[in-house]
């Protein structure tokens, strides 16, 4: 996983163009870093050429810029990172229990016409009945996998909890592609060097804006501004929760490195209040 522990921001004399940079050992390497990718990004513009400038500020040298909240160890490894993603919401990085975030397909709508001359026809599958079929499938075709199957807002998380994945290689890649993930998600993924879940709701839906500030702050006032929302976000959450468990497909066997996480998981974002999706 990568998530240093040093981050800064700095900007251009005129402070139109801002940039991060990072370091494991000190705030003096981790300005150096900023400053001399702040050269690359002006010496990109002063020659025209295209940047996608939201990746920049996000995604720094394939590490991604997010506050650390936590960190989980068992028998002293690192086994998952608690950070804060851009838009304020907790994220559980988990580097060796796969996580697969799938989203449901959009229905479709028949025509005036279709549904005016068509005959009368059993009605269509639900998208959470699509999705879930093609996951039964998959673990029929691999029943030595235990999947923990969670409802999200907008589709399904899926848990691989008696597997171990130290690497996200290609068949990790094809086995998330094959349940459904999100392509982007399996890039994000690759990017951490592990696999992620969100904990807390996205703060739109809970009637909030974006923070006002992002990590890292440039001085105090940012963070205080920062800390006032948060407040307000986690009120708002309270309402509210990320998933809730469906069911188990397989032998229910799991991997006892993987419990400690499990639980992490379920107590943040899976109340056992009937509360809405978020």
């Amino acid at each position: 996983m990568k998530f240093p522990n040093f981050w800064i921001r700095v900007e251009n004399p005129k402070g139109t163009v801002a940039a991060r940079g990072w370091s494991d050992t000190s705030l003096e390497e981790a300005t150096r870093n900023a400053q001399e990718r702040l050269q690359r990004i002006l010496a990109a513009l002063r020659s025209h050429k295209t940047l996608d400038l939201d990746r920049y500020s996000y995604e720094i040298d394939r590490v991604i810029c997010e506050e650390v909240i936590d960190r989980v160890y068992e028998q002293d490894e690192e086994i998952g990172v608690v950070s804060r993603n851009s838009y304020g919401s907790l994220v559980l990085n988990a580097s060796r229990m796969m996580f697969v975030d799938v989203d449901f397909p959009t229905p479709s709508r028949p025509t005036w016409f279709a549904r005016w001359f068509s005959k009368p026809v059993p009605p269509p599958l639900t998208p959470q009945e699509i999705v879930m079929a093609r996951v039964r499938e998959w673990q029929s075709r691999h029943p030595d996998f235990t999947l923990r199957i969670y409802r999200t807002l907008a589709g399904l998380r899926i848990v691989v909890v008696n597997r171990s994945f130290a690497t996200i290689d290609d068949p990790s890649i094809i086995m998330m592609q094959e349940l459904g993930s999100d392509a982007l998600y399996v890039t994000l993924c690759q990017s951490q060097a592990c696999f992620r879940a969100r904990l807390t709701p996205k703060p739109w839906r809970v009637g909030l804006p974006n923070p006002p500030k992002r990590f890292p702050f440039d001085v105090a006032e940012d963070r205080h501004v920062f800390e006032k929302w948060s407040q307000d976000y986690v009120h708002a959450s309270r309402a509210f929760k990320v998933c809730t468990l469906l069911e188990t497909l397989g032998d229910g066997s799991i991997l006892p490195e993987h419990l400690n996480l499990i639980q992490l998981h379920d107590s943040l974002c899976c109340s056992q209040q009937d509360l809405p999706l978020a």
